[in-house]
């Protein structure tokens, strides 16, 4: 009876709750006490002191853990140098290790990856995200943009072309072969030349000085040095030709003359000269047609000058014939019949005068002093007038150059 009693008691007060009054809990907050500011502070600077206790603990952890496994993979190894581990006991040593050989892409613990080599994460991380990159090259047009348009990377082992550097004269041409794998830059006269890929250098050298030649030879393709040379200055050179034939000895000559800061002159033509060496020269001009006369000079250096000019010759030389003569003219000069060269270049020689009808002798004389009055020497009558007689002059010392003989006509007026 006790018992049951007790019981009722028991099962009464469990089963008893006190009605919630919210006002009642409202009041009661307002009497509590305010927290103050500082100490919501403190709370905060605990929790960062915390944080950064931990932080330190862990990256001390880290790092102590990382040269135990340093010193585990040094001792793997020089076991492995002694004896092969089975595969058993290579997976009891790496519970956790990655399988290289498998294709999927699966989750690794952190504690798992700080176990494996730097070298071997990055083999694994590292190629599945190329093929994606290299997609979406391709889907904006990129990848086949850039492997067109990319430039050959120099090495600086591939041997630039050869390029003679020997020391040049002003006035000479550069002439270098393309070179399909390095850039090219020439410093000359103050100026930079700059020579793309697979491009040819051709270059006037117009002015002396320094020639240096500069390519992206280096290891990381920067312009490097390959060599230099000097251009020598050319002596100062300078001709003066004559366009007129003066006669002053009987033959058809041009003046040439030369001015330089070298002594030695030579000339060149394509007529003959009365000298090839000196400041002055003459053009003996006996044939008609375009004379061209060059000047030479060499300095001590090994450099030269020419200097060259063309001109016109109008007519052939004959001796300064006339082609006709009036016997009974008051002037010598015109009354008797003598080519003019012939009284001036004292030199022995035959005339002849013959009739064109029959090709008799009409007239004959080796002296110049002794010219044809006119008179046939067959009947010793006075030719007809108005009719042209063939004379004809033969040399025996031509000049250089100089035919041997002069042919012509002459008519009595």
């Amino acid at each position: 009876m006790k018992d049951g009693l007790e019981n009722n008691f028991k099962k009464a007060l469990n089963d008893f709750e006190l009605p919630y009054d919210a006002q009642a809990w409202e009041s009661l907050s307002h009497k509590l006490s305010p927290k103050r500011w500082y100490q919501f502070t403190s709370v905060k600077w605990s929790a960062a002191l915390i944080l950064v206790a931990g932080l330190t603990s862990l990256f001390v952890l880290q790092n102590s853990e990382a040269k135990k496994q340093k010193g585990i993979l040094t001792k793997t190894n020089q076991k492995e140098t002694n004896s092969n581990p089975t595969e058993s006991e290579i997976e009891q040593q790496t519970p956790n290790s990655i399988q290289k050989n498998s294709t999927e892409v699966t989750w690794v613990a952190p504690e798992v990856v700080m176990n494996i080599p730097l070298s071997e994460a990055i083999s694994e991380l590292v190629p599945h995200s190329i093929t994606p990159i290299l997609n979406q090259m391709d889907l904006i047009g990129l990848t086949d943009q850039a492997i067109e348009n990319q430039e050959p990377t120099p090495s600086h082992k591939d041997r630039i072309v050869n390029i003679d550097f020997k020391n040049r004269c002003q006035g000479e041409t550069l002439q270098v072969d393309a070179d399909t794998r390095h850039e090219r830059m020439i410093s000359y006269a103050g100026k930079e030349i700059h020579f793309a890929y697979n491009e040819a250098i051709s270059l006037k050298l117009t002015e002396s000085g320094k020639v240096v030649l500069t390519a992206n030879t280096g290891p990381y393709g920067q312009f490097e040095e390959v060599g230099s040379f000097e251009v020598y200055p050319s002596p100062l050179l300078s001709i003066t030709v004559e366009h007129t034939l003066n006669y002053e000895d009987g033959l058809p000559k041009i003046s040439c003359l030369a001015e330089s800061t070298e002594s030695q002159i030579s000339w060149h033509s394509t007529y003959v000269l009365s000298d090839i060496v000196g400041k002055n020269t003459e053009i003996l001009a006996f044939e008609k047609g375009f004379a061209i006369v060059e000047a030479q000079v060499t300095s001590s250096n090994g450099c030269k000058s020419k200097e060259k000019e063309m001109l016109n010759i109008a007519s052939d030389y004959n001796l300064l014939a006339v082609n006709a003569f009036n016997p009974q003219s008051l002037d010598n000069r015109n009354s008797r019949f003598m080519p003019y060269a012939l009284t001036i270049r004292q030199t022995p020689f035959k005339l002849i005068v013959l009739d064109p009808d029959n090709g008799g002798l009409v007239f004959e004389t080796t002296d110049a002093d002794n010219a044809w009055d006119g008179i046939d020497r067959r009947d010793g009558k006075l030719v007809p007038g108005n009719k042209a007689y063939i004379w004809k002059v033969v040399l025996q010392h031509p000049v250089a150059g100089e035919k041997g003989e002069y042919r012509g006509t002459i008519v009595r007026m």
